[in-house]
């Protein structure tokens, strides 16, 4: 039923990963899909050279030091944007490094001057866009590794300290993930996407297991209280690949957590979300993770929307709160 059309246009796969799918070689006849991957492992070292120029530390998420490691080439993924993980402290000097080397905002990114909005949008989200014009080259600096996550942003961050290791490409050291917690991390993603497109999960298959440390595996599934997606992602590589993953057992049956991921897969896909896929979407973040922590992060993030920053100058960071729900009610049942 998956098709090299909606593998590739769908679910975003290279036709190099589809060959390997499909068990066909078909992927040479797609020269300008290479030479696209290829500009951007460029456009990738152009723009980690600049943060070097600078002095600022960062770590490789994703992209095609992913690709890297799981095939051996950087241009076998297919990446829409560069991630790049970077110390809070640093994000209003590469903010500046960055609108005077050619990018700008993305469409719909702003950045705030007034502090306490800062530190709001800080808080209740992960990442900052950038657009390159010219080449059309996105590149998204994190200061943490996602939001809404079952553990503290401070304990984010002291574990990402203890998980990091350099490697070396194109004659250039970079810092990425340890195998272990990249593994994680991409299953979370997958999973906080309900897999929308399936090149997350084969992500998953494809990764080279012979380098994970079982245990020092497990105990970052513990620490991040990821074992309900461990359940979801082994039911959903079974489904579609007939694999588990290592040292690990299968549920028995499925559960609605995996029935959102199973139904999201086989639908169409949209940007625009309808009232449906909107409860669905958070439906999903609230079964994600057990516990009170994980959803008083998720309430919060529900009562908060950035774009009240850009419109609306409070004085208190409560306001935000509150002016979300009140605008609803104002809206919606008095109709102003």
């Amino acid at each position: 039923m998956y098709t090299r059309e909606i593998l590739h246009k769908r679910h975003r796969l290279s036709h190099q990963q589809i060959d390997r799918w499909l068990g066909e070689n078909r992927s040479k006849d797609f020269f300008q899909e290479k030479m696209r991957h290829l500009k951007m492992v460029q456009n990738f070292i152009s723009i980690t050279d600049l943060l070097r120029q600078n002095d600022i530390a960062f770590c490789c998420l994703k992209g095609p030091l992913l690709s890297q490691r799981i095939y051996n080439d950087p241009a076998v993924r297919y990446s829409h944007d560069i991630d790049i993980l970077i110390d809070q402290e640093d994000l209003e000097v590469i903010i500046n490094i960055l609108l005077s080397n050619g990018y700008h905002f993305a469409a719909g990114v702003f950045w705030p001057e007034n502090k306490i909005q800062q530190e709001l949008l800080i808080k209740n989200a992960h990442d900052i866009s950038f657009i390159n014009k010219e080449s059309g080259f996105y590149v998204e600096m994190h200061w943490t590794l996602m939001h809404t996550l079952p553990i503290s942003t401070k304990k984010i961050k002291s574990v990402i300290l203890e998980n990091k290791e350099d490697i070396i490409f194109a004659g250039r050291k970079f810092t990425v993930l340890t195998p272990e917690l990249e593994l994680v991390y991409l299953m979370i993603h997958g999973s906080r996407h309900r897999w929308e497109r399936l090149k997350w999960l084969v992500d998953i298959h494809e990764y080279p297991f012979d380098k994970i440390d079982p245990i020092k595996w497990k105990s970052l599934i513990q620490l991040f209280k990821a074992e309900r997606i461990i359940n979801q992602t082994n039911l959903l590589l079974i489904q579609y690949f007939d694999k588990k993953l290592p040292n690990t057992t299968v549920p028995t049956q499925s559960n609605y957590f995996t029935k959102i991921a199973l139904q999201t897969i086989e639908s169409d896909f949209s940007v625009q979300k309808n009232n449906r896929e909107i409860l669905q979407i958070y439906i999903n973040y609230w079964l994600m993770f057990p516990g009170i922590f994980h959803k008083y992060q998720i309430l919060t993030s529900t009562l908060f929307r950035p774009e009240d920053i850009l419109n609306y100058s409070l004085s208190y960071k409560i306001s935000y709160y509150l002016f979300r729900p009140y605008s609803f009610i104002k809206r919606r049942i008095f109709h102003a």
